[in-house]
């Protein structure tokens, strides 16, 4: 399975949406004024124990809420690949 469908696939799989999952990320605290907080393996052990993400699909949205925050540890080609992905749902 390819990015995209990946990123298209993750409201069907799972009846959230990437923008449901930064709300949800607000309330748990790993985004705080806009940005990013916590730990990757923090965020990966919310997202997969806790909203029972698959691994790839939980990464997807860590990289989405870097994406979102404008994290400037992402790089050019995650962040093409994310708004591409988003904008093809």
């Amino acid at each position: 399975m390819g990015f995209e469908s990946y990123m298209k696939n993750i409201k069907t799989k799972y009846g959230k949406s990437f923008d449901d999952f930064w709300k949800l990320a607000v309330k748990k605290g790993f985004v705080k004024k806009g940005k990013v907080a916590g730990t990757h393996k923090e965020k990966l052990k919310w997202l997969k124990s806790g909203m029972k993400l698959g691994h790839v699909y939980a990464n997807m949205v860590i990289m989405y809420l870097k994406v979102r925050a404008k994290d400037p540890t992402v790089g050019k080609t995650m962040k093409k690949y994310i708004l591409a992905g988003l904008k093809k749902k």
